[in-house]
C-alpha cells in the first residue's frame, strides 16, 4: 500500500511558492491571537484555495503554516506548539488499529490537534455494549463498521484532515501494508495476538510504536522505538506463555480507555512534533480505582 493521498510534500522542490502564497493571504484575515496579532484563515477558504490549485487539503494547510498564516482551527494549539512544530503534525501520517474505546478517543483528539493524514483499521462494528465507553458509538452508529463510522466522524471534526478506511481486521498478510509510510502506529487493540503482530511489524519497518489499553478501571501506555531494545515482551512476556482473554471480555469502565486514548494523544503529538517522548520503554500505569498515575521503567 502506497502513500496513495499524500501529494507534493513541505520538501517538495517542485511546489508552487511565490504565487499561491500570495492568492493564499488574499484568503486569510488579520486578528488578535493568543494576545497577538496573526494572520488566520478560516476552513472554507483554506479548502477553496486547495481546490483552486488542485493540491490536497492537507498540503494547503502546509502551505498556510509556512506561509505563517494559521488555521484558524488551530489557533488554541499555540502557544503549546511552535509553528514548526505544529507544521510537522501537520505533515505526519498515523495509523490507528482499533477504533472502539481507546482508538475512538484517539482519532478524535488526532484529527482535532490537525494530524495530516489517518489510516484507520478495524474489522468489527458496532453493539450495544460498546455504548458505555466508545466515543465514536451512538445508537445510530449501531451494526456500522467501526472504520467507515470512524472515517465520516474524523471528516466531520476536521475536514483538512486525509483519511483512509478499512473496515477489515488487520492479520499477518496486510500488516505491512497497513504500517508501509506512516510516521507513528498506534495499537488501540483488544487482542492480545494482534498487538504483538502490530507492534513487531512497526519495529521491522522501523516506524515508532504506541501501545494502548484499558480494562476495568485500569489502562497503560508505552512506546517503543525502532531502536528500543525492549518491547511488548518487556510488558507481557512471551504471548505464547500467557493465557489471556481479549480486553471486550473483561469489561471496560469508560473513563478508563478516555484518559488513556488522551494520554496516548499527548505522547503522539509529542513524537510527531519533534518532541521527546514520555513514555518509551516504559509503561504509564492508571489505577482509576485508587486515582494513582506510575511511569514505571520497563526492563
Amino acid at each position: 500500500m502506497d502513500k496513495t493521498l499524500q501529494g507534493k510534500g513541505a520538501s517538495d522542490p517542485d511546489r508552487r511558492e511565490p504565487a499561491a502564497a500570495v492568492c493564499l493571504e488574499d484568503r486569510a484575515y488579520t486578528t488578535d491571537c493568543l494576545g497577538d496579532s496573526q494572520l488566520v484563515i478560516e476552513d472554507d477558504a483554506l479548502l477553496e484555495w486547495a481546490h483552486s490549485n488542485r493540491i490536497s487539503p492537507q498540503e494547503a494547510q502546509i502551505e498556510a503554516i509556512q506561509s505563517r498564516i494559521i488555521p484558524l482551527r488551530y489557533a488554541k494549539n499555540f502557544h503549546s506548539l511552535t509553528l514548526g512544530e505544529q507544521r510537522r503534525v501537520c505533515e505526519s501520517r498515523v495509523l490507528v488499529c482499533g477504533c472502539g474505546g481507546l482508538g475512538g478517543a484517539l482519532i478524535n483528539l488526532l484529527a482535532r490537534a490537525g494530524v495530516g493524514a489517518l489510516r484507520l483499521v478495524d474489522g468489527g462494528v458496532f453493539v450495544p455494549s460498546n455504548l458505555n465507553r466508545q466515543w465514536l458509538c451512538d445508537t445510530q452508529a449501531l451494526s456500522r463498521p467501526k472504520a467507515e463510522v470512524a472515517g465520516a466522524r474524523v471528516r466531520s471534526i476536521n475536514p483538512l484532515t486525509e483519511v483512509e478506511v478499512f473496515p477489515v481486521l488487520m492479520d499477518e498478510n496486510n500488516a505491512e501494508s497497513f504500517v508501509k509510510g506512516m510516521d507513528l502506529v498506534i495499537d488501540a487493540l483488544d487482542d492480545f495476538a494482534g498487538r504483538f503482530l502490530l507492534a513487531e511489524t512497526a519495529r521491522r519497518m522501523k516506524v515508532p510504536f504506541i501501545h494502548t489499553a484499558a480494562t476495568g478501571w485500569w489502562g497503560q501506555v508505552s512506546t517503543f522505538l525502532p531502536e528500543s531494545f525492549l518491547d511488548m515482551h518487556s510488558i507481557y512476556g512471551r504471548e505464547e506463555e500467557q493465557d489471556r482473554q481479549p480486553d471486550e471480555l473483561m469489561g471496560v469502565l469508560g473513563p478508563a480507555p478516555a484518559v488513556i486514548g488522551g494520554l496516548a494523544a499527548f505522547e503522539a503529538i509529542r513524537l510527531l512534533s519533534g518532541r521527546n517522548s514520555a513514555y518509551t520503554d516504559q509503561l504509564c500505569y492508571l489505577d482509576g480505582e485508587s486515582g494513582r498515575l506510575d511511569v514505571i521503567p520497563l526492563e
